[in-house]
C-alpha cells in the first residue's frame, strides 16, 4: 500500500505551545505515526484482531525532484501489476488511477494532479507510454526491501 501525501507549507508546521505561547515545530513522522497507530487500532477493535496492520515497517520517502514526483504518481497506480495482483494495473478496482480520470466527486486532489500532467488525456498517455521501467527501478527496488 502506497500513499502520496503533501505536507503543508512550513507556515503550517508549527503549533502553540500551550505553557508560553511560543511557536514549536510538528514532527510529521510523529503525527502520521499516531494517525496510523488510531486507524489500526480502530480496525483491530473492529474486527477483533490484535496484530499489525501491516506487514512490514511503515516507511517515509521525501519526494525531492519534479521528476520523481511524476514517476511515482505512475508507480503507485503500476504497484498492484508490479506484485503480480492483476495483469494490467487499469483494472485494479482500489487504485487512484479511477479517481483521477473519472468526474465523480473525490477527496483526491484530482485538478492539481490532472494539471501537473497537463490534463486528463495526457495523464493517461503517460501511463500508456511508460514501458521504460528503468525510470521507476529505484522505486521497485526499494519497495521489495
Amino acid at each position: 500500500m502506497h500513499f502520496l501525501i503533501q505536507v503543508k507549507g512550513a507556515e503550517n508546521l508549527f503549533k502553540q505551545s500551550e505553557q508560553n505561547q511560543e511557536l514549536l515545530p510538528v514532527n510529521i513522522h510523529r503525527q502520521w505515526g499516531h494517525l496510523l497507530n488510531a486507524f489500526t487500532k480502530a480496525l483491530n477493535t473492529r474486527y477483533g484482531r490484535a496484530d499489525s496492520l501491516f506487514q512490514k515497517r511503515f516507511r517515509r520517502k521525501e519526494v525531492t525532484s519534479e521528476a520523481y514526483f511524476t514517476r511515482l504518481i505512475f508507480y503507485i497506480h503500476f504497484n498492484p501489476q508490479h506484485h503480480g495482483l492483476i495483469q494490467d494495473f487499469k483494472e485494479w478496482p482500489y487504485s487512484s488511477y479511477h479517481s483521477l480520470l473519472s468526474k465523480k466527486q473525490t477527496t483526491l486532489e484530482r485538478d492539481t494532479v490532472l494539471e501537473w500532467f497537463g490534463g486528463k488525456n495526457q495523464l493517461e498517455r503517460f501511463h500508456q507510454e511508460l514501458t521504460d521501467f528503468r525510470s521507476i527501478t529505484p522505486l521497485i527496488e526499494e519497495d521489495e526491501l
